[in-house]
């Protein structure tokens, strides 16, 4: 008899699972959080309002920092776009395969266009992610190789949507080269660039929402061109003295509304709860094109803190407690030891990974002291790097002596200490050339000494 019911529970329980409903199937399987990385594309650093009050309200930006955390020491690998994301996207400091120089339209370099890219020996994000469970996506702008071999399909996303180059039009019907999948979209069914990049991530999140994933938010807002709707133009006319920063503002107002309809997307499916967000910029703020780097010294393209620190906030419900402010120094190396760490995988068994899980020091049960004692190197070619250990920092330029700051007491970089501090000079050079000697040959160069400064 008691085999008999056994026998009888065992086919209760076979029937129920064929009866349960597949979505909820999945959720019941779904242990692993959604990993959300929204990178936008020079913005300065005072120019989000949970920075400071410099632009105008960015309130669903501001939810990422007001209901996870906030960093104030936040760092990407190089201060301009394709090595930064190249960092990003690796968990490698690029320069140590050679990523040292960007790629624009119109320079000549030392190699054919279609060789840019990421070196096809190393790994993504995506493959770290995907045999973990995770359907991966990216949309919006690439900037890390065009031939068919680099790009995103190629390198571990199982969608894409965007553009490849470094740079696109806003404006609607006038997006060239945008793709999906490989497929040439034409240009008159693209809205508004920051919307249409918005779009598909809507898109995305509802189709995958019953299993997890991981999907990278590439907006070129608030790159050139300074290209904003005529509506957002109209909220922010006579508010600046300058015309720019009222193009910025327009910009900044309609990518706050974008980040904020993806907040939306996850509150109205229930996924908010189970999903781990990270903002951030991909390098210091182009005061060429209005961006406001304020109180920093210095813009994209820099060694100053200007061109390298970023505005940076991570939100996880439960995980990350709330209204933290976190002070100690992290880089962009440290996003992908954390995402591993959210899957349940340590970061540990990949040693090419140079960077730290974040969370136990934002964790809102248990936290751990915040980090300072950190060393973090730069280099941006033609001699040019520097390295952050501790509160110091030590900036190298050619034909001029290093350049030391305590940045605990002077963010701003505005006095040079190495007179008075010449041994703290001597062991922060020592450390820098040590790892800048460590270095290979840039995987490609531009031709022109004119369009090596001018590209960074």
């Amino acid at each position: 008899m008691r085999l008999f019911h056994t026998r009888v529970w065992l086919i209760c329980v076979c029937l129920l699972s064929c009866w349960w409903p597949p979505e909820m199937q999945a959720q019941q399987k779904k242990q692993l959080p959604n990993i959300i990385l929204i990178l936008v594309d020079d913005a300065g650093y005072a120019d989000f309002s949970f920075m400071s009050n410099r632009l105008i309200a960015t309130p669903n930006i501001d939810r990422i920092a007001n209901e996870g955390a906030r960093f104030t020491n936040a760092y990407m690998t190089c201060s301009v776009c394709s090595p930064s994301r190249a960092g990003i996207l690796t968990g490698v400091n690029q320069a140590r395969f050679g990523h040292v120089y960007n790629y624009v339209r119109g320079v000549t370099y030392n190699i054919p266009a279609d060789s840019f890219g990421l070196p096809l020996s190393q790994r993504l994000v995506g493959d770290y992610l995907k045999p973990l469970g995770y359907t991966t996506g990216m949309v919006g702008k690439w900037h890390e190789g065009l031939s068919a071999q680099f790009r995103p399909d190629k390198r571990g996303f199982d969608y894409w949507w965007g553009f490849l180059w470094g740079a696109s039009n806003y404006l609607t019907g006038k997006a060239k080269e945008v793709q999906e999948d490989g497929v040439a979209i034409p240009a008159d069914s693209i809205p508004y660039m920051t919307d249409a990049i918005s779009n598909q991530a809507l898109g995305f999140i509802e189709r995958n929402q019953h299993a997890p994933f991981f999907l990278y938010v590439s907006f070129n807002a608030v790159h050139a061109p300074m290209e904003a709707e005529p509506a957002a133009l109209d909220k922010f006319k006579g508010k600046f003295a300058d015309k720019g920063r009222v193009a910025k503002a327009a910009m900044t107002w309609n990518l706050d509304e974008n980040v904020g309809r993806i907040l939306q997307k996850l509150d109205t499916l229930h996924l908010l709860e189970n999903t781990l967000i990270i903002f951030t910029n991909d390098n210091g703020g182009q005061t060429l094109s209005f961006s406001d780097n304020y109180p920093l010294r210095g813009k994209k393209g820099d060694l100053y803190e200007g061109g390298l620190r970023v505005p940076m906030a991570m939100m996880w419900k439960g995980k990350v407690q709330p209204g933290l402010v976190y002070n100690g120094p992290v880089t962009s190396l440290d996003f992908l030891p954390t995402f591993l760490a959210a899957a349940n995988t340590d970061a540990r068994q990949y040693p090419m990974l140079e960077g730290i899980n974040l969370l136990p020091f934002v964790n809102a049960a248990k936290r751990k002291a915040p980090l300072f004692n950190r060393s973090l190197y730069w280099y941006i070619g033609l001699d040019r790097g520097a390295v952050r250990s501790g509160d110091w920092k030590l900036v190298c330029y050619p034909g001029q002596p290093p350049a030391l700051y305590r940045l605990s007491t002077d963010i701003g970089e505005t006095t040079e200490l190495s007179a008075q501090y010449p041994a703290k000079a001597k062991q922060l050079f020592r450390l820098y050339s040590k790892w800048q000697q460590s270095l290979p040959t840039p995987s490609w160069i531009p031709q022109l000494e004119k369009d090596r400064n001018e590209i960074q």
